[in-house]
C-alpha cells in the first residue's frame, strides 16, 4: 500500500508539472472559450432563415450579417440615405423618448416594448409584446424620412427567441448589444439602469450645481444622451445624467429629479 500511495503521489507532481510547463495539448489543458452573444445570435439567424425560407434581393437565402456601423433607431448613417437594416441582427431596445422615464417603474424589468401588424398598409398594436434586449433578425422595412432627417417607420423582423414574425418600431432596434458595454459608452445607444453607492468624493449633483446624498444600493435610470435635453454643469466630475424618483406625501406619487453622476459610482445592472 506504501508503494502504491507514493505511485499516486509522483504520478499527479509529474502530471502537475507537465501541465505547468506546458507539455500537454492545449486541447487537454483548456477548454474551449463560450460563443461570444453575437455570434449565438448570428447562429440563430442562420437557423431562422432557413426554417422560413428567406430570400434576400438576389433571390438567394439571405445573408445575416452584423452592422456594429449602422446607428439604428432611424437615425441614418448619411443625411437624406435611408438606412437599409435588412439582413442585420439586432436587438429590441426601449425607444428614446419611451414613458419609463415619467414614472417610477423602470425598475419593472424586463422591459416590454408592443410589437405591430400590420395589414393593408397599416399598422395596429397587437396585443403580445417583446422584450427589451430580444435579438432579432430584420427580413424587411417600411420606413420614411421625418423632421430632423431621422427615419421613421417599422421593421420587420424575425425574434430569434421563439422565430416568431413581428413588426416592431424603428426607433426600437438597435444593431449591437450596447447594455454589455461600459456605462459611458452604453448610454449612447439607450437606456439603462444603474446602481449608486458613493465610492468617490464626488456626490451627486443637479443643474445648478446644488450637491446632495443619495443612499447606497438605489437604482437610477441612465439617460440616453441622444434624447437628453440637459448638460452636467461641472463634467469632469459628474458628467453622466440620470433620473431619480423620491415619493412624495401622496401614496404612489413620485418626484423626478435629474442629477449628474460620477461613473464610478455607477455599475450598470440593465
Amino acid at each position: 500500500m506504501g508503494t502504491e500511495k507514493m505511485t499516486r503521489r509522483a504520478a499527479a507532481l509529474l502530471l502537475a508539472l507537465a501541465l505547468a510547463a506546458g507539455l500537454f495539448p492545449a486541447a487537454l489543458a483548456e477548454q474551449p472559450a463560450a460563443p461570444a452573444p453575437m455570434d449565438v445570435d448570428l447562429i440563430m439567424a442562420k437557423n431562422a432563415i432557413a426554417g422560413f425560407g428567406v430570400k434576400g434581393a438576389d433571390g438567394k437565402a439571405m445573408e445575416p450579417r452584423h452592422a456594429p456601423e449602422k446607428r439604428g433607431r432611424g437615425l441614418p448613417d448619411e443625411t437624406g440615405v435611408e438606412p437599409d437594416y435588412r439582413g442585420v441582427v439586432g436587438y429590441a431596445s426601449l425607444q428614446a423618448d419611451w414613458e419609463v422615464s415619467r414614472f417610477n417603474t423602470f425598475t419593472q424589468t424586463p422591459w416590454q416594448l408592443p410589437v405591430y401588424e400590420e395589414k393593408g398598409g397599416e399598422f395596429k398594436a397587437a396585443k403580445d409584446s417583446i422584450k427589451h434586449k430580444t435579438p432579432v433578425l430584420v427580413i424587411d422595412q417600411q420606413i420614411r424620412e421625418a423632421k430632423g432627417h431621422k427615419f421613421i417607420g417599422y421593421l420587420k423582423v424575425v425574434r430569434l427567441d421563439i422565430h416568431r414574425i413581428v413588426w416592431i418600431d424603428v426607433t426600437q432596434f438597435v444593431t449591437v448589444p450596447y447594455w454589455t458595454y461600459g456605462l459611458k459608452e452604453a448610454i449612447k445607444y439607450g437606456y439603462c439602469i444603474a446602481v449608486y453607492r458613493n465610492k468617490t468624493r464626488y456626490e451627486p449633483m443637479d443643474r445648478k450645481k446644488h450637491r446632495g446624498t443619495l443612499p447606497d444600493g438605489l437604482r437610477v435610470l441612465m439617460c440616453y444622451t441622444l434624447a437628453s435635453r440637459y448638460f452636467s454643469p461641472d463634467r469632469s466630475s459628474n458628467p453622466l445624467l440620470g433620473i431619480v424618483f423620491k415619493s412624495r406625501e401622496k401614496k404612489e406619487s413620485y418626484a423626478r429629479s435629474f442629477l449628474f453622476f460620477n461613473e464610478d459610482d455607477l455599475t450598470l445592472i440593465y
